[in-house]
């Protein structure tokens, strides 16, 4: 006599899409991924936009140079179709405009540089596959809308912007094109950045690159994981691809600009940014969309001036 035993239904695997004009290098990713994923491939950016068309996806992982379309042309088509979807951008070579236009435009969770790491691969794959699993919500912008005006955001009205720049005459210059609009604070080391942090309530940074001869990412890297609804924006006369990658892998920066920038550029990320903020203080969730590569913090005789430890404090996440 048979028996029949039922079982339970299994889970629906993630669907994970990736683009490359290479055949080879799409046998490769799909070899390494199948077995955990629901694996679509896609020749060319025109034909990625077909299968996001036609169907939901997780994740979308393009290669950045492909003939016809690039990937940051793919992913920043790819938010608009399924914005839910995470974006992971492929590149072998660097270019700082492109990165640029990926910070900025395609808003991507990770860069991966080629040749990669299996082991780096999958672990980023898994990352971005988790933050899609949190239901996103849409950050509206009305059509009519002048975001360089004074946007009213309701709740984080009393939030401040910090600007943090050790040059005077940026400073300057920022604290009066932003600071009538609401509370601007200014510092030209970490230590000042660091105090008024801890005195005031701060929504947004505007930094640069690198402040008193230090570069920003770990500072950066160690607010992300302590304070990830912190929104960071990178104002720099640097042009630095290699930079550019890390600050969004560890910082998960919301926008790259260069100086000089124009006040209505500046105005408008900034209320972009604070809109951003007011969300994610809303939807504590919304910053898991976000979250930056998990890194150790250094030991602590590499740790300037406790500047790590300090920031655990602050946050009330060390004794």
């Amino acid at each position: 006599m048979n028996t029949t035993v039922d079982n339970p239904a299994e889970e629906p695997r993630a669907r994970i899409l990736f683009v490359d004009d290479e055949p080879r290098i799409l046998i490769a990713l799909k070899a390494l991924f199948r077995r955990d994923y629901d694996v679509v491939t896609a020749a060319s950016g025109e034909a990625a936009l077909e299968i996001l068309r036609q169907g939901d996806v997780d994740v979308v992982v393009s290669d950045q140079r492909m003939p016809e379309m690039t990937g940051v042309e793919v992913l920043r088509l790819a938010k608009d179709l399924r914005p839910r979807a995470i974006r992971v951008l492929l590149t072998g070579y660097s270019d700082l405009s492109a990165i640029l236009a990926a910070i900025n435009d395609g808003e991507i969770f990770r860069f991966i540089n080629k040749p990669w790491s299996n082991v780096d691969l999958r672990s980023t794959i898994a990352a971005a596959v988790k933050a899609s699993a949190i239901d996103y919500v849409k950050e509206t912008v009305a059509p009519e809308e002048d975001l360089t005006a004074r946007v009213h955001v309701p709740g984080v009205d009393d939030v401040g912007t910090l600007i943090l720049d050790d040059d005077e005459k940026t400073r300057t210059t920022l604290q009066r094109v932003l600071g009538a609009e609401r509370s601007v604070f200014t510092a030209s080391n970490l230590d000042e950045g660091l105090d008024l942090l801890e005195r005031h309530k701060i929504g947004v940074i505007v930094t640069e690159i690198a402040v008193g001869g230090e570069v920003v990412t770990d500072l950066l890297s160690a607010l992300r994981q302590h304070h990830p609804s912190l929104v960071a924006i990178v104002l720099t006369a640097q042009s630095d691809a290699e930079q550019g990658i890390d600050l969004i892998n560890r910082g998960q920066i919301y926008r790259f600009l260069s100086k000089p920038v124009s006040e209505g550029l500046l105005r408008g990320s900034v209320n972009l940014a604070m809109r951003r903020f007011e969300i994610l203080q809303k939807h504590p969730a919304q910053t898991l969309r976000i979250a930056a590569e998990a890194t150790a913090p250094p030991p602590p005789e590499a740790d300037r001036r406790g500047m790590f430890q300090r920031i655990g404090r602050l946050f009330g996440l060390t004794a």
